[in-house]
């Protein structure tokens, strides 16, 4: 693309008429001037460059956002930049054939599925259940001293009149809220945590927490933020169970990604200070600072005669893990495997192979009240290709 070309297309964009494979060509611009300068050019004179070009771009803009369900290219790329990136990927395909091919017909584009939406259900001690997302606002249920609301922004509140001193565990009254494929829920527990739990998912915790130590149960993916509770001028510590894996804070902010079939479960702490222990014997735990993410595999096990570090610890962009929570996809250098497993959780549909997957690496970010079709669309531009089949996506590269 000419120089001339894309201050064509950026008025357009700035006038509101840029058509979805415009776009596409516009960002593929501009990371593919990020990807060809960082060969002869340092980090420094490059990121220079790529302002002025990004500062034409008005994607900061929340109108914009909001009326145009898209990839968003990461701000800033340096010359240690090496990532295939969504909108990337479309430069090195798209950029070079949109020119001389005609659009193609694709049953992609005639198939849909809608996002997911603020849906859970709810499982009393007794066994009864409430879909949450159905049930009216106000009282849904008394458990004990708790009783459990639903408040007009759709949240579920404990709310107890007198916390039993002596309550112990083997007292205790169980609440699970579980959400399916293409749910999310918010709840905040008898101590004030607040809980958001996406996709497919779930937390396991009592109605009245007991006096020595406050403990939940989950499954999938939750991000939380801790009340501090002290009793008698001590902290309380709020434990995390998921799977042989212990987490134990005081007040905090962390996000728990924990589904089985990710391989491992990834801790990630955006404030505080956090101890996790692997649940065998000889492991010591480890604290994290934030920043940091650790995770455990899932499988490991011990090499014959060769100890293993039960942790892996390292200091992420903590915006990516949490982006779910705020409405959106994004990706910092994740496979496709992954990136499908997400839309699939999300969209509630099943993702097969068919053949070898090619090794993409995607970077970008897509808000998650986007229609799968779109999505699809973008990924299928960046010669990602599929077949559909009622609510399977077949995967045919």
């Amino acid at each position: 693309m000419d120089e001339s070309f894309a201050r064509d297309l950026l008025q357009k964009y700035r006038d509101g008429t840029l058509t979805d494979q415009e776009m596409a060509m516009l960002e593929s611009w501009y990371l593919h001037r990020a990807k060809s300068a960082s060969i002869n050019v340092d980090a420094e004179q490059l990121e220079k460059q790529l302002d002025t070009v990004w500062e034409s771009l008005p994607v900061n803009q929340e109108k914009v956002l909001r009326k145009r369900a898209r990839v968003i290219s990461l701000l800033k790329w340096t010359a240690a930049a090496a990532s295939v990136v969504i909108i990337g990927t479309i430069g090195l395909n798209f950029l070079r054939d949109a020119t001389t091919q005609p659009p193609v017909n694709n049953p992609v584009l005639a198939t849909d599925a809608v996002p997911g939406d603020n849906r859970a259900k709810l499982t009393l001690a007794n066994g009864q259940s409430i879909m949450l997302h159905e049930a009216d606002n106000g009282k849904l249920a008394q458990q004990g001293q708790s009783a459990v609301i639903k408040t007009r922004q759709g949240e579920i509140v404990y709310k107890f009149e007198k916390q039993d001193t002596n309550a112990n565990s083997s007292d205790l009254a169980f609440n699970t809220i579980s959400t399916p494929r293409a749910g999310q829920y918010h709840v905040k527990l008898p101590d004030g945590t607040g809980v958001w739990l996406n996709a497919a998912s779930s937390i396991r915790f009592p109605t009245v927490f007991s006096a020595e130590e406050r403990v939940v149960e989950i499954m999938g993916e939750a991000y939380f933020e801790v009340a501090k509770v002290s009793k008698n001028s001590k902290r309380l510590p709020f434990k995390v169970k998921s799977g042989t894996q212990v987490i134990e804070v005081l007040g905090t902010r962390f996000n728990v990604n924990s589904y089985a079939d990710e391989g491992a479960i990834k801790t990630t702490l955006l404030e505080g200070s956090i101890k996790l222990n692997a649940g065998s014997g000889d492991d010591k735990g480890v604290l994290l600072k934030p920043g940091d993410q650790a995770r455990l595999l899932i499988s490991s096990r011990k090499n014959e005669g060769q100890a293993i570090r039960p942790f892996v610890v390292n200091q992420i962009n903590t915006r990516n893990v949490i982006a779910w929570k705020e409405g959106y996809f994004r990706f910092d250098n994740v496979g496709l495997p992954e990136l499908m497993r997400q839309l699939s959780r999300w969209y509630d549909v099943d993702v097969v192979y068919e053949g070898n997957v090619k090794e993409y690496e995607f970077v970008g970010q897509i808000e998650r009240n986007t229609n799968l079709s779109k999505v699809l669309r973008i990924l299928e531009l960046g010669d990602v290709h599929f077949r559909i089949d009622n609510k399977k996506i077949i995967v045919t590269n």
